[in-house]
């Protein structure tokens, strides 16, 4: 124990949820704060042992006092992506969306090209999405505004050769030159990423994995910048997606040697291996509900493998992104090939998404020691279940393998969690919701879905916290509220264990605080 008694912050509550594993309850107790560790988790009746003069002493009653989170899959690139440039949400013509970029056009210096979000293109014709009009307003300046799901985008000839992308195929991976050209901008991507860490700061995030395309188009600077100036409000663990070149692997060898403090860690890579079930382009093993024997798109594995191989040789984390049940497969016998060839190590390789997948290979993965990072809160990007495709797609008996949380976990798996922000902003209270009751947003089917799978709320938090610690090579310093830990410690403003599952959701963030500082109080 620390030999500094007095407490810089004395959390005080009936409610503290350490996150260990095997202890599923809170427990009335103290957390006490020495400067940025966990000097004490204790009794109440250890309470006045660590008051001083200058003690911040927190009566919390029964809100729950647990861990920081760790959201595993967050781009804020594409967080910005889905907000930058003029608002078009108002516009419902096309004459009235590009009054509005004429207007913000205006604003900017006359070299600068002009971007929008939020276009809203229900009813519209195909006459309506014609480069031709943006044409005849811009000229040669490219103008490019998306659509809130970044499905569609509208730009002219200029856009189209500026950033080499269409209308109808404009998505993060394509849409990378238009990354680097608003990231170049160092002063706005600052501004941008105070705005995203206060967001983080404000549900309980204390902890990402950043994904950056290829070398984050010099990003990363900006990032060590902050750190210097303890400005960080969370730790980061760096990966590189590769979009527009292969692999770097002497980018990912420097970034090793630069980023390996408590804050900025460099990881490994991201690698998509699949498409989407929705679209019925992720990979299968077994076809598509009515659709012959279409089983997705072709999957490069062979490529994906010897990208993979190397990685590991040299080192590296890679977590691959696969939401087919096939996609899944592959994605663990590339990580299986890796401890025949380079030897068994502590990777901590990871596979993220993993909506379908088949049990034999949920135990493979307990055995070799790969993560799931799921997305908890996925079910809120459907309308709601009646609108859900699942059945659609895979037919009634394949659903039993959808969102499998609590075959992961007894097969052995760690299970952390992704929000994949943008497509959802982390929410932990919410994704509670999902994960025990497994109801969609319009609170059916009334008994759950594949409700055989649900966890429950300690398991939850716990992959939201010592899950994602571990998986990033943290777990040894954060993750669970243990003396001599780092103090990132989140405080709800209410009692999720104990209030009805369908009114968690309503349940928010009280405080935040990251390597013992206060980064957010409601």
């Amino acid at each position: 124990m620390t030999s500094k008694k007095q407490a810089d912050i004395l959390l005080v509550s009936n409610n503290i949820f350490a996150g260990k594993y095997g202890e599923d309850k809170p427990f009335p107790g103290i957390v006490a704060i020495v400067d940025n560790k966990i000097a004490a988790v204790g009794d109440i009746a250890q309470r006045d042992e660590w008051i001083g003069e200058d003690t911040e002493v927190y009566e919390l009653g029964d809100k729950v006092v647990c861990p920081g989170f760790s959201d595993n899959h967050v781009f804020f690139t594409g967080y910005v992506w889905k907000r930058i440039g003029a608002d078009l949400s108002g516009a419902n013509t096309p004459a009235e969306a590009a009054k509005i970029l004429e207007s913000f056009a205006k604003t900017l210096p006359d070299d600068k090209p002009v971007y929008g979000h939020g276009l809203n293109v229900d009813g519209w014709s195909d006459a309506d999405k014609d480069a031709a009009i943006l044409d005849k307003i811009f000229g040669a300046r490219a103008v490019i505004a998306y659509t809130p799901d970044r499905d569609f985008c509208w730009l002219n000839k200029a856009a189209q050769e500026r950033y080499q992308i269409t209308a109808d195929e404009c998505w993060a991976e394509v849409s990378w030159r238009l990354f680097k050209e608003y990231l170049s901008d160092k002063k706005f991507a600052a501004r941008e990423y105070k705005i995203f860490s206060d967001l983080l700061a404000s549900r309980g995030v204390t902890s990402i994995k950043e994904i950056g395309f290829d070398t984050y188009f010099g990003f990363a600077d900006i990032l060590e910048d902050f750190e210097k100036k303890g400005q960080l409000k969370h730790r980061i663990n760096l990966v590189s997606q590769p979009v527009g070149a292969p692999m770097n692997y002497e980018y990912g060898e420097e970034c090793k040697k630069r980023f390996d403090s408590d804050f900025i860690r460099f990881m490994g890579y991201n690698v998509m291996v699949d498409g989407e079930i929705c679209t019925q382009t992720a990979a299968m093993i077994e076809p598509y509900e009515g659709k012959g024997d279409w089983k997705g798109d072709e999957v490069d594995y062979a490529s994906i493998e010897k990208a993979v191989l190397e990685a590991d040789k040299r080192g590296m984390r890679c977590a691959l992104h696969a939401e087919g049940d096939a996609a899944v497969r592959g994605a663990v016998d590339i990580f299986e090939k890796c401890q025949k060839v380079n030897g068994k190590r502590d990777s901590r390789h990871a596979i993220i998404d993993l909506e379908m997948t088949h049990p034999e290979d949920l135990k493979r993965m307990g055995e070799l020691g790969i993560s799931a990072i799921n997305y908890f809160q996925i079910i809120q990007t459907n309308d709601g279940f009646d609108g859900f495709y699942g059945e659609e797609c895979v037919g009634k008996q394949r659903l039993s393998n959808y969102w499998a949380y609590k075959r992961m976990l007894e097969s052995g798996v760690n299970v952390c969690v992704g929000t994949d922000l943008p497509l959802s902003e982390p929410d932990i209270p919410l994704s509670l919701y999902f994960t025990v009751a497994r109801k969609f947003l319009d609170g059916k089917p009334e008994g759950g879905f594949n409700k055989e799978q649900g966890i429950t709320v300690a398991q939850t938090l716990r992959a939201w916290s010592a899950g994602g610690a571990y998986v990033n090579f943290m777990d040894k310093k954060l993750g669970t509220l243990e003396e001599g830990k780092l103090a990132d410690i989140v405080v709800f403003d209410g009692d999720v264990f104990t209030a009805p599952i369908d009114e968690v959701p309503q349940i928010k963030v009280e405080m935040t605080i990251c390597d013992g500082r206060l980064v957010y109080s409601k």
